[in-house]
């Protein structure tokens, strides 16, 4: 009776740690319930409109586009994949860039300059550290 007590407690404590680790880490964009999301709010009627991540960041990314200029002297093309994070409170960071090219690379980063708080991933209701793979293409248009 004593040992399945004490298996019981050592289950117990290991699922603690376990749900505490969950917490902390990082989910995958494909796992969350409610994704991040940004609030637009109309400045003349004080109405706000749920902007989906995916829809928000392609807009962001096409305004804040610009092709390096000694990229394109060099004619160097390419892709680079931004990992993005966004926390617990919205805010978005660059966890790691993957590309061929440091021109390119840099620009991939400075296009996320001045992103916006959004609404936090979520799952069972809490707020939650999410992770995004962003693919930035850059080709030189004849």
């Amino acid at each position: 009776m004593i040992a399945i007590r004490n298996l019981f407690l050592i289950g117990m404590l290991l699922g603690a740690f376990s749900l505490y680790a969950q917490e902390e880490e990082e989910v995958p964009f494909f796992r969350i319930e409610k994704h991040p999301y940004y609030v637009q709010t109309d400045t003349l009627t004080g109405e706000t409109e749920e902007i989906p991540f995916k829809y928000f960041l392609d807009q962001w990314v096409i305004e804040n586009y610009r092709y390096p200029q000694e990229a394109l002297e060099k004619k160097i093309e390419g892709r680079v994949i931004v990992t993005l994070r966004i926390d617990k409170e919205g805010h978005l960071s660059i966890k790691e860039v993957k590309g061929r090219n440091p021109l390119l690379e840099e620009e991939a980063c400075r296009i996320f300059d001045g992103f916006p708080q959004l609404s936090p991933g979520l799952v069972r209701g809490k707020p939650v550290n999410v992770v995004y793979n962003y693919p930035i293409i850059f080709r030189i248009i004849p």
